[in-house]
């Protein structure tokens, strides 16, 4: 550890910590079948928090008895999930804050990772769908998404995360979040906690809405969106429609993206003449093998320095069509059918940086673009240059995401106050990712060919358009299949009753299929090329309960017990891939005076390993002709190695343990207040990530991720003397890779005999690794008054988080991480007012002050103190009344980004930390009733 620490200023801890970093966040977050009233919103707020032991309220003619009402989090009608924080987002929130999408909508809450950002789908093959929630910052995949209680299928390339933006805004009646563990309920995926997003039960007329934004820079969104429907005494149908869009940002339109430190005292992290525009080249020895300086010759530079983000895109152009409808019916007296199904397609598109598609080849004297200058005794130069640049093709990253699907099933009144409720659900989704590239078989057989008509101009517009197509006309292609149905089966009702109050239970069974098709090929466009390609089928079988006993009630309390309820839960899954998990949930209400209640809940959760990250299309060995070079080790000391990548068979879940404390004060003597506070703790383990080769060699706990054979002439290494590194037994080496697909060997391998001298073998598959403790505190103070000029209502809700270490692997030592860009505080202010037609919020988005780690200009690693960051946003909105052709008009101003805040600056990466890298977007809004 000291050898590979030699010149750094911090201690090893920082290292880890920054790899641990790398490793986890290297690319850069109800009404099941029954009636669904909406809830009461605090002057149009955008966010509330519902006390445990609660339920929301109409603010208009009540759709159901509250006793029909199924929350997330519980399995039992009228009863939220006791001992847990239901946080609830309001049909008005959609208008109120402008957002085009769901997840627009769920940057709104401060415990969710999106928080004050904007944000974007990642459109690189790494599978992550930034638009997916992210609970508390523990991760997408650990974030149940939930429409109307059942479960959506997964979209990506080597991940299955579902997308709660396929839910046309239009169509939601609230959103409701669960910040705690909540497999005893729905099983696998709940492990920070669920979103559930309710859409409308009924709508009765016509409404339709078209949205125009515009910010800085040329950029500009646009939405329509339409819901239609109708109610009867014995049911209803609601259909919704939704046209949204946004134009592109290149990187070059933000001035603030920099990757040169040394006027901030940190390090020029661009790089040096290799990856330039213009291109560079260096001189060959007789050997062939470049040497000396980067040459530029446009420019005349000698080891110019050149960022790799220009020409590409900060934020891509996106486009989206959903649509969504729902219905019910009464068949007869205690029996209701009820169903929905949805549709979407995402069209993404990116331009990619320059740095991603550089190239280089030896170019000799018999090519007619040998640059001029070179000196007679120089044979050969090695040249450096832009793919793009040359070819005149611009490279892009395109996506397509389709997704469908919907639910049929019946709710049975059944005697004694007993409900059955029964419902199948499937969806299936598409998602095809495009990643522009260029030919590296055809950049070596044209970099150095003798004639004009075939050879690559490295350093100007000489290259024919011939070549230039067959240079470009290559791409890495993503495709995947998935589907997810299921039946679900509940009998749930009051069991008998005691002085407290009702005793209530829910039992139930689910079977499940998840399904997983994934393709990657590397080669020509429209070609099955360098073909990579695996399927996964799997079969669930769960059985769940769970009970409800209050203690005290209204006809018994007694003291400081006013209410005390009880809840249990639990839930068995047995999975056919990795085997069977049981998770319990206890939960109490403790209410010692009225207004005042006490929580508290404990939990175990899972998320069951993914079939992409068990059958990832992207499994393979590959041949590197240097490897893995060992800290301390010569240079050329490795000569060959093979890394092992993609998916792994022998994943197991991911495990959490957590609970919660708090207490919600809502006082009768002062109307419209309200309070909450929540002290959270998790415990996570066996996060499935890549092996970070940064730990190989330093972290005893990385040992198992990788192969060599390195001798010390006295002791062992690292601590050894003279050490080198031998090839490693032939035998060993073909074991490991023999049952994977193979890529860039120097000749076919059927045998162990067939490999080449292997010195390293880095295993870098999908594997059971992080650990996660963390806790820290929820918060909400709301308050609503009436003032002679209307009805006012405050409310500030945050995020605190009071520890947050991770371990890289099991064994490993944890590191705080509050060093190394994890955020501590999070808060959003927001004061409304609604006053006759008019209505107008104001909302003020808060993160704290943080850390980052950087290097100096020395190369020592130190600690950049990231600013905080503020964001206003209004809204304003006009109600017209009356007669006429405004009648039943709205029309809505929305700011975003108010004062256009930049992200705080940061002196790594791209030179900006977390924030709103769109800016300020003013949109107007014309919404029509009919």
């Amino acid at each position: 550890m000291k050898g590979f620490l030699k010149g750094s200023r911090l201690p090893a801890a920082l290292l880890l910590g920054a790899g641990l970093n790398a490793m986890l966040f290297a690319d850069p977050v109800f009404a099941q079948a029954a009636p669904t009233p909406p809830p009461a919103s605090p002057a149009d707020a955008s966010a509330s928090t519902v006390p445990a032991g609660t339920l929301p309220s109409s603010t208009g003619p009540s759709e159901a008895d509250v006793s029909e009402i199924v929350v997330t989090g519980s399995s039992i009608r009228g009863v939220p999930p006791t001992g847990s924080q239901l946080i609830q987002l309001s049909a008005d929130s959609v208008v109120n804050t402008g957002a085009t999408t769901t997840q627009e909508l769920l940057s709104n809450v401060p415990q969710l990772g999106a928080f004050n950002t904007t944000p974007r789908p990642d459109q690189r093959s790494n599978g992550i769908i930034s638009t997916a929630p992210n609970i508390r910052g523990i991760g997408q995949a650990q974030t149940l998404v939930l429409i109307n209680g059942h479960r959506l299928v997964g979209v990506g390339q080597l991940q299955n995360i579902p997308d709660p933006s396929i839910v046309p805004p239009s169509a939601i009646q609230r959103v409701e979040i669960v910040a705690d563990g909540a497999s005893s309920v729905y099983g696998s995926d709940g492990i920070a906690g669920v979103v559930n997003v309710i859409t409308r039960r009924d709508y009765q007329g016509i409404e339709g809405t078209f949205r125009t934004g515009f910010g800085k820079d040329g950029y500009r969104t646009l939405n329509a969106n339409a819901v239609t429907g109708a109610k009867w005494g014995t049911g209803g149908v609601m259909v919704s429609g939704e046209y949204t869009k946004n134009s592109r940002i290149e990187a070059r339109d933000k001035n603030y993206l920099t990757q040169n430190f040394l006027a901030q005292g940190g390090r020029d992290n661009r790089v040096i003449g290799n990856a330039c525009t213009p291109a560079t080249y260096r001189y060959n020895t007789a050997a062939g093998a470049p040497t000396g300086d980067f040459i530029q010759p446009a420019t005349g530079a000698i080891n110019p320095r050149c960022d790799n983000f220009s020409d590409g895109d900060i934020y891509p152009k996106q486009e989206r069509l959903s649509f969504f409808g729902s219905g019910h019916q009464d068949v007869t007296n205690g029996i209701e059918l009820f169903g929905d199904a949805f549709y979407s397609r995402t069209t993404s598109d990116a331009k990619r940086p320059e740095g991603s598609l550089y190239a280089n080849g030896v170019v000799t004297r018999q090519s007619p673009f040998f640059p001029a200058g070179v000196p007679a005794s120089v044979p050969s130069v090695t040249v450096y240059y832009n793919v793009n640049r040359v070819t005149g093709i611009p490279e892009r990253d395109s996506q397509e995401v389709e997704v469908y699907g919907g639910t049929v099933g019946t709710n049975i009144k059944l005697p004694h106050d007993f409900n059955w409720t029964t419902y199948v659900t499937g969806s299936r989704s598409q998602t095809d990712l495009h990643e522009g590239s260029f030919s590296s078989i055809a950049n070596a057989a044209f970099i150095n060919a003798p004639t004009a008509a075939t050879a690559i101009d490295p350093f100007g517009n000489g290259t024919s358009s011939q070549t230039a197509i067959t240079l470009a006309d290559w791409e890495q292609r993503y495709f995947s299949k998935q589907y997810i149905w299921e039946i679900n089966s509940k009998i749930d009702g009051k069991l008998f009753t005691l002085p407290g109050g009702d005793v209530k239970v829910a039992l139930g069974g689910v079977y499940r299929q998840e399904y997983y098709d994934g393709l990657f090929l590397n080669g020509r466009i429209g070609f099955r090329e360098g073909v990579g390609a695996q399927s996964g089928l799997r079969k669930v079988y769960s059985g769940f309960g769970e009970l409800f006993v209050p203690i005290f009630g209204a006809d018994n309390a007694t003291g400081i017990f006013q209410r005390l309820d009880l809840s249990l839960s639990g839930r068995y899954d047995k999975y056919n891939d990795f085997g069977s998990t049981t998770n319990p949930k206890i939960g109490v209400n403790w209410s010692p005076v009225g207004g005042l209640t006490f929580r508290g809940s404990y939990s175990t959760s899972f998320h069951a390993p993914a079939l992409p990250d068990l059958f990832g299309p992207d499994t393979r060995a590959g041949y590197l002709a240097n490897g893995l070079l060992p800290p301390g080790m010569p240079v050329g000391s490795v000569p060959g190695g093979i890394f092992i990548a993609g998916g792994n068979p022998n994943l197991d879940a991911e495990k959490s343990k957590s609970y919660s404390l708090g207490a919600d004060f809502q006082p009768e003597a002062i109307r419209g207040l309200r309070a909450s506070l929540t002290y959270y703790n998790i415990k996570f383990k066996g996060r499935v990530a890549f092996p970070n080769s940064a730990f190989f060699y330093v972290d005893p706990a990385f040992n198992p991720y990788f192969v060599s054979n390195i001798v010390c002439a006295s002791g062992t290494y690292p601590t050894g003397t003279n050490c080198v590194s031998r090839p490693i037994d032939k035998n060993t080496v073909f074991n490991l890779i023999k049952d994977i697909p193979r890529q860039g060997f120097p000749a076919t391998v059927n045998s162990a005999a067939d490999l080449p001298d292997i010195y390293s073998v880095t295993i870098l598959r999908r594997a059971n690794l992080a650990q996660i403790n963390t806790d820290g505190l929820d918060f909400d103070i709301g308050y609503e008054f009436d003032t002679g000029i209307g009805r006012i209502g405050t409310q500030i809700q945050g995020n605190y988080v009071l520890n947050y270490n991770q371990s890289g692997a099991p064994g490993s030592a944890f590191v705080d991480q509050f060093n190394f860009g994890q955020q501590r505080l999070k808060v959003r202010g927001q004061t409304s007012l609604k006053s006759g037609p008019v209505v107008a919020v104001g909302t003020v988005n808060f993160t704290g002050k943080y850390k980052n780690q950087f290097n100096l200009a020395s190369g020592a690693l130190a600690i950049d103190k990231i600013d905080s960051y503020t964001t206003v946003d209004l809204h304003f909105g006009y109600q017209f009344d009356g007669e006429g052709l405004m009648k039943g008009s709205e029309i809505d101003l929305d700011v975003s980004n108010l004062f256009d805040q930049e992200p705080p600056f940061m002196r790594s990466a791209f030179g900006y930390g977390i924030g709103d890298v769109v800016g300020r977007v003013i949109s107007v809004a014309v919404r029509k009733k009919f």
